[in-house]
């Protein structure tokens, strides 16, 4: 039994990839198996070596979009979910339901609260995916 955020766990092992790695947030969001795999989903790849810092800026390059940060924060609002809905909810993750949770989301910051001029390239965009 672990203690963590004075909740006690019975491990703080990634139950999603097959290491069994900590759970630290690099590993969540960037470094498992199932958070590199939601990420290439959307056409993003990156070496899950290097530091966290250096993992979102070579994000931010490969894409070269005013709107990176948003790509970068709704993917990892969709892998955050996705591995709650695992733990809280008994639903079996699955890259496509990530995928759709993130285009879904996109869609939404697009439409609603993107400046009107970058809304047709954040929309043509996500219609590529």
């Amino acid at each position: 039994m672990e203690n963590r955020r004075s909740m006690a766990l019975d491990s703080t092992a990634c139950e999603m990839c097959i290491l069994q790695k900590r759970e630290t947030a690099a590993h969540l969001f960037l470094r498992c198996n199932f958070a590199k795999a939601c990420w290439r989903s959307v056409g993003i790849a990156y070496p899950s070596t290097r530091s966290v810092l250096s993992i979102f800026l070579n994000i931010r390059r490969q894409l070269h979009l005013p709107f990176s940060m948003e790509i970068i924060i709704l993917m990892s609002w969709s892998i955050w979910t996705s591995r709650n809905d695992w733990t809280f909810n008994n639903v079996a993750p699955a890259i496509r339901d990530v995928t759709r949770k993130f285009i879904s989301e996109f869609r939404q910051v697009a439409l609603h609260r993107a400046r009107p001029l970058l809304q047709p390239q954040m929309l043509e965009w996500v219609a590529a995916l």
